[in-house]
């Protein structure tokens, strides 16, 4: 018998918040796992120039499966977006898809990886992808090889998606890729967590290699701090509310 306050329960309770949120299955998981995700209004008060381009972002967290507090920031953000009285049509200027929990698998069992052991934020199409890889890094016999990335590339190209927000931990920083500096210094601001353009290792065959590198599109990866998500969860919502204000997106 599973006690109460598992860590199993836990897990089993957060995939159920992420089936629960409102979104729509958009695909399902290497074990048959729903992934949901879709459109979201801005969130109230912001506003952007009338000569800027329509901002298409994407927001994206538990692409690796050992970082829950990702996914929990972003249903939270769906939830204040979803609470929100302001209708998204009077926000000109955003169209945000948000994707809480793009591992269910590795989130279920508490694995970073996927159900087939591989990266998934090594997996990407990116230019720099490779084979050769450390323990824990294996990025999969070729890109797009997941359905998990294979469903988010989908997304990005069926959608032109041409800003992303990818929710990670545990290394609380701002990290960016492609001409997203200015936005990442606003959502370090806002959060308190500083900027950093290098992560301290290679990441071929990543999210942002993909699209920050190879495609020039502005890419932040959000990293929350260690730990469960009440510690930091002002700093986590400061950030995300910053990161989508389409006023702040600068490229």
């Amino acid at each position: 018998m599973t006690e109460v306050g598992s860590p199993l329960l836990e897990k089993q309770a957060l995939i159920h918040a992420v089936t629960a949120c409102g979104l729509p299955v958009l695909g399902l998981s290497r074990r048959g796992l729903a992934i949901v995700g879709g459109w979201c209004p801005a969130i109230p008060g912001t506003s952007h120039a009338a000569d800027s381009p329509l901002h298409r972002l994407l927001v994206v967290g538990g692409i690796h499966g050992d970082e829950p507090s990702s996914v929990q920031a972003v249903l939270e953000l769906v939830a204040r977006l979803t609470a929100s009285s302001v209708p998204a049509s009077s926000v000109p200027g955003v169209a945000m898809l948000i994707v809480p929990a793009l591992n269910p698998d590795g989130l279920l069992a508490g694995i970073k990886n996927s159900a087939a052991d591989v990266d998934l934020n090594r997996n990407f199409p990116a230019r720099n992808f490779t084979r050769d890889h450390q323990p824990r890094y294996d990025p999969g016999p070729s890109p797009l090889s997941e359905p998990e990335t294979a469903l988010l590339a989908r997304i990005v190209e069926e959608h032109a998606i041409n800003a992303v927000v990818a929710v990670h931990a545990p290394f609380a920083c701002v990290n960016f890729d492609g001409p997203a500096r200015a936005w990442a210094e606003v959502v370090s601001a806002a959060s308190g967590w500083p900027v950093r353009q290098n992560i301290g290792y290679p990441t071929p065959g990543s999210l942002g290699s993909w699209l920050g590198v190879d495609r020039n599109l502005p890419v932040l990866t959000l990293e929350l701090p260690p730990g469960p998500l009440p510690v930091f969860r002002r700093a986590a919502a400061a950030a995300l509310d910053a990161a989508i204000a389409p006023v702040k997106i600068r490229y």
